[in-house]
């Protein structure tokens, strides 16, 4: 008798119908090219950092596909995965960074100033990193899982501290609201998710827990509710102290 094939594991499940990842890249891309082209504002000169990091996300979820995950080659120490992982939350986000602005003078969203923005937006990131490395490893969560636990964390940019999403369900192109959602989600998802194509999720969980199957809707809540808790912390604790601390310039 032949040998069985296993079927795919938790790990490089790339999810179905609605929650399959390919569809949210394409909805999210789709938002990108259509807000690209219609834009008039300042512009990063590191704006194409960003297709790097979808290139990256991209390229090792179709090495999972194929069922030869990167992490596979790349095999990390047990001990030195969780480091790892933080450091690549934290490296790809600064990327992301890059392909921000404000005025057009400086990169960086926090700030005018580049030097400003990129103290001020440690208080974000790290604790971003910290935090999502917490959640993989007690809910033994992979790529999937953390795709869409940065989803629910983006919208509390796009719901409560920006406003974007609710200034675009309220104008005559409310139809692009679901474009939108992809769109920060597959933002997100590139500095929070895409390290978990590069180092085995495994290497992070918890082995003494059994935690059982969360649905999407549990890491969408949970990414969201820690995401306001960070911000939180941000705007209270750490932009005030550092701000003082390193004597920033005010925002205008």
């Amino acid at each position: 008798m032949g040998q069985m094939t296993a079927p795919p594991t938790n790990k490089t499940s790339l999810g179905r119908g609605l929650w399959n990842i390919w569809v949210w890249i394409a909805a999210g891309m789709g938002f990108w090219a259509l807000s690209f082209t219609n834009s008039t504002g300042p512009r990063s000169p590191y704006w194409p950092t960003e297709f790097l990091l979808y290139a990256l996300m991209i390229g090792g979820m179709w090495a999972s596909a194929r069922g030869h995950p990167i992490w596979t080659i790349i095999r990390l120490p047990r001990r030195v995965a969780p480091v790892a992982y933080v450091f690549l939350v934290w490296l790809f986000g600064m990327m992301f960074e890059l392909t921000l602005t404000v005025t057009g003078e400086g990169v960086g969203g926090l700030h005018p100033s580049s030097l400003p923005s990129f103290i001020l937006a440690q208080g974000d990131y790290i604790p971003i990193a910290l935090v999502s490395y917490f959640i993989v490893r007690r809910f033994h969560a992979a790529f999937r899982e953390v795709f869409f636990l940065a989803g629910g964390k983006s919208l509390t940019e796009g719901i409560v501290f920006t406003g974007v999403l609710i200034s675009l369900i309220a104008s005559p192109m409310f139809f692009l609201a679901p474009l939108a959602v992809a769109y920060y989600t597959l933002v997100y998802a590139s500095f929070i998710a895409s390290p978990l194509l590069f180092i085995d999720p495994e290497l992070l969980w918890d082995p003494s827990r059994q935690p059982k199957p969360r649905s999407v809707p549990f890491y969408w809540v949970l990414g969201f509710a820690l995401a306001m808790i960070i911000r939180m912390f941000w705007g209270l604790v750490y932009g005030p102290i550092v701000t003082y601390l390193f004597n920033l310039p005010p925002y205008f």
